[in-house]
């Protein structure tokens, strides 16, 4: 498992915090060279510093970078940098997204503005990640998207979020039809409820009736959902594409 993705070299967005965080971390131990990126460059920080301190193998190296996913041109920018620096580009985990911008209420009551950054953080980002990526990619390389249970079921109140990550989800499959013949693959990771910051700041009242409803009767935590999609990643799950992989302790079946 140490050597899993030696000599690759691996996007991931979304990792100052959460799923993109501990997978960040989890790809490293694996021998991943890394393009790191999160909106928040303070908070990256503190991955930078984990990193820093790990014993990488011969040539594994990692780039931090400020990035905005919904600015496009903030993304070309970003995977032309990991190219030029890197001279390759084998896997990518487009994590970066949330329902922070909504406000938990009826359809109706929603504004243009909240649709927008739903949009915005939620679809436009990974697809503004996807158009960067591609072109630089092989036979053999792979692509994660992170979406949501909620584009499969809805939420009530957050019919923004749920609706933006359902069409990731659809996004995601009609990119894996098109790149597939190029050895390409794209996939979809779907966490049930997660122990990460966009989760948490909703508060205890809006967890505790959805993990009660769950088999495992909990959530799930930031490194079992980063282990999907490693997994995802990797040559173990080489017939898979345009798949979408449901974690969530048994909560949709």
């Amino acid at each position: 498992m140490k050597d899993t993705f030696k000599g690759k070299v691996i996007t991931v967005t979304g990792a100052s915090s959460g799923i993109g965080y501990e997978l960040a971390k989890l790809l490293y131990t694996r021998g991943a060279s890394l393009a790191i990126s999160s909106r928040n460059g303070q908070k990256l920080q503190g991955l930078v510093q984990v990193l820093s301190q790990m014993q990488p193998a011969p040539g594994q190296e990692f780039i931090a970078t400020t990035v905005d996913v919904s600015r496009a041109e903030d993304v070309k920018a970003w995977v032309r940098e990991t190219v030029s620096h890197f001279g390759q580009l084998n896997g990518a985990a487009n994590v970066a997204g949330s329902g922070e911008g909504e406000q938990f209420a009826p359809l109706t009551s929603k504004t243009d503005d909240e649709f927008d950054t739903m949009v915005d953080i939620n679809l436009r980002g990974v697809f503004n990640c996807m158009r960067a990526q591609i072109p630089h990619m092989g036979s053999g390389s792979s692509i994660v998207n992170v979406s949501s249970g909620a584009a499969i079921t809805g939420i009530p109140g957050l019919a923004l979020y749920s609706a933006a990550k359902a069409a990731l989800n659809n996004l995601s499959k009609t990119a894996a039809r098109e790149v597939g013949h190029l050895g390409i693959r794209i996939n979809v990771l779907s966490p049930g409820f997660t122990l990460s910051p966009p989760l948490l700041c909703l508060g205890p009242e809006f967890l505790k009736p959805h993990t009660e409803k769950t088999p495992l009767r909990r959530a799930g935590e930031p490194m079992e959902l980063a282990s999907s999609i490693a997994y995802l990643l990797s040559e173990e799950s080489s017939f898979q594409t345009g798949s979408v992989v449901v974690v969530d302790g048994g909560y949709l079946c």
